[in-house]
């Protein structure tokens, strides 16, 4: 049983620049399980990675808590999300393999569940939750990208003196690679606290501090999603952007 009510809204805009709209967000508010996939590769392999990836990986979600009479252990849990995200990796890559249409296509994947007094987040690329707590924004998640190889290694100054391109170059993407280890974080729950999912289409665009700074205005989810996507235009727009919100109260 979970202690808390959870209150959640979501938006996926395309932006001002691509064509289709490769992101994907959803929920399963009966479990309070939530999820996003911003899909890459051309042709819409993208959306088509990112569509799999969400609708199967929530399949799994739902068929585990309903095939459970007794509640789940978190150990179990966190055990299980592992193995789901295994396995929409697999289903991914083998779609890429026996479809040249689909060759390449892969997509990030970021998740949330709450269960019992813990939020459970499984994490594979560059899209990232945050949690707003007391004022503070703290980003939960780590981007599976080349620049922050690069800076873990000591290298990002040579690689930008060589040249080499290493904004949003994914380390890390479901269905990109034959085999791929999601992140898994478990964090204590407050009531209170505000949790934000988005698509790089926002975290490219505006700063934690410039987040943080709209974070404090006393708006609606649903005003304040929108307000994230119209600051993330203001600046370029360039991406698909998605926000994904999730307010956490007490019973």
């Amino acid at each position: 049983m979970v202690p808390f009510i959870f209150h959640s809204f979501a938006h996926s805009d395309i932006g001002l620049v691509r064509q289709n709209n490769e992101d994907v967000a959803l929920e399963l508010s009966q479990h309070h399980f939530y999820i996003l996939a911003d899909g890459m590769g051309g042709h819409k392999a993208g959306e088509v990675a990112a569509q799999e990836t969400v609708v199967f990986l929530c399949d799994c979600v739902d068929k585990m808590f309903k095939q459970q009479s007794e509640p789940l252990e978190l150990n179990t849990i966190t055990n299980a999300l592992k193995t789901f995200i295994l396995r929409s990796n697999e289903r991914i890559y083998q779609l890429g393999q026996e479809n040249s249409a689909y060759q390449g296509m892969g997509t990030t994947v970021s998740s949330m569940l709450f269960y019992q007094n813990s939020l459970v987040c499984a994490h594979v690329g560059d899209s990232r939750i945050y949690r707003y707590r007391h004022n503070t924004l703290t980003l939960l998640t780590y981007d599976h990208t080349l620049k922050n190889k690069l800076l873990q290694q000591g290298r990002l100054d040579e690689a930008i003196a060589k040249g080499i391109r290493y904004k949003n170059v994914l380390t890390k993407a479901i269905g990109a690679f034959k085999t791929v280890t999601p992140d898994i974080l478990i964090s204590p729950v407050e009531p209170g606290d505000l949790y934000i999912m988005c698509s790089d289409g926002l975290s490219d665009y505006l700063s934690d501090e410039e987040m943080l700074s709209t974070l404090t205005l006393p708006l609606s989810l649903q005003e304040l999603t929108f307000q994230l996507i119209q600051q993330a235009k203001a600046k370029g727009g360039c991406d698909n952007i998605t926000v994904l919100v999730t307010k956490v109260s007490s019973t």
